[in-house]
């Protein structure tokens, strides 16, 4: 696994968690968990960046994804554009959210424009030329002196104005997380323009591995059907071309997973409830590809799932002789929630996982 990527990675004051932190990280994560234990909001997590325009775009962004938002795409108002709700949510309680990983070190604050430092306030004067606004995000780096230094600020009130646009696709906007209910959408079409259509190699890659769920796919390609273009599917037995919804949720996910792989090369890519919507039969097989599309792509998973059925196929993939190499690499990581609501993270490497999965133990979490 290439430096770059996470081994540690710790969150305080982050929605319901106090303070959470996971170790002996490996490429390939698969995150378990109990109901509401918090897998989903460790993947809006691990959306952190060191910039802060980047990371107040991810954490909204992921909210939007799963409908925890009350805005619409048109006519906001002044007073919606200046609510910050969605801030107070994700700060558990008041004081800064601390994030540590790898040996960055970053302290996010909410702060009312009064309480900001007169230097922080002057800086902010010069930038803003209409009303400045009452509430500020301030995203500082942890020096080695234990100071943190090198502030970057943002206005709190974007929220409002900033809703995700799934009918384009844009480098500038994107966010490295699935959401367990994305689907389709017409962005699938300018992702794959941009980093499939022109590389023949690419194409042959995404059709061969598609015949795990299409046997008899011969070409995927897009496809104008009246003012609306759609990617669409040709089998060798068959001279229609069908859409690729045709073919099922779990086909869509799988396209959907791998075009975001290419988009991610060298960094991580966060999915939740990796197994919906696949066939237990195939669940074995969409493991390897995965695994191996991740370790040529230098991608990074971290992946949440509810199912047993998903973490056995994970163990069989593993198995297989030729994804032996693999195993070294692989994790599973429990969330258990103990009497006083506290969740800790319990990292099985892949012989531990695959010993505890065979004597039947309990590797799902849960509360104890």
């Amino acid at each position: 696994m290439e430096k770059q990527h996470l081994t540690y990675f710790k969150i305080e004051n982050f929605k319901r968690f106090d303070s959470f932190e996971m170790s002996n990280l490996g490429q390939f994560n698969l995150i378990v968990g109990d109901n509401n234990v918090g897998k989903t909001s460790v993947l809006e997590a691990l959306t952190f960046d060191e910039e802060i325009d980047r990371l107040a775009h991810n954490y909204w962004t992921t909210f939007w994804d799963r409908g925890l938002t009350q805005s619409s795409e048109s006519d906001f108002s002044y007073k919606e554009i200046q609510q910050t709700h969605f801030w107070e949510a994700i700060f558990k309680k008041e004081g800064p959210i601390i994030i540590e990983a790898n040996g960055i070190n970053l302290c996010l604050e909410l702060r009312p424009h009064q309480q900001l430092y007169e230097h922080e306030k002057a800086t902010i004067k010069e930038a803003v030329v209409t009303v400045i606004p009452e509430q500020w995000l301030k995203l500082s780096k942890k020096h080695i002196d234990g100071t943190y230094r090198n502030w970057q600020l943002i206005a709190a009130y974007f929220e409002g104005s900033v809703v995700p646009n799934y009918n384009t696709f844009s480098l500038d906007s994107y966010v490295p997380f699935i959401s367990a209910n994305m689907s389709y959408g017409p962005e699938l079409i300018e992702m794959y323009y941009q980093f499939v259509n022109s590389n023949k190699i690419i194409r042959k890659e995404i059709e061969n591995n598609l015949k795990l769920f299409i046997p008899k796919i011969e070409e995927i390609r897009p496809h104008k059907i009246g003012n609306s273009e759609v990617l669409g599917v040709i089998l060798s037995d068959n001279n229609t071309l069908l859409p690729l919804t045709y073919f099922g949720d779990g086909t869509v996910k799988y396209v959907r997973l791998i075009l975001e792989m290419l988009i991610n090369q060298g960094r991580r890519l966060m999915l939740d409830e990796i197994g919906s919507g696949i066939h237990f039969t195939r669940l074995t097989s969409y493991w390897k590809s995965i695994i191996h599309l991740c370790s040529k792509y230098n991608v990074q998973l971290f992946a949440t799932t509810h199912s047993l059925e998903c973490q056995q196929a994970f163990i069989e993939a593993l198995e297989d002789t030729e994804m032996q190499q693999y195993q070294e690499d692989a994790r599973n990581i429990s969330l258990i929630e103990n009497k006083q609501g506290e969740v800790k993270a319990v990292t099985y490497d892949f012989g531990q996982f695959e010993y505890a999965l065979n004597i039947g133990f309990n590797t799902r979490g849960g509360a104890r």
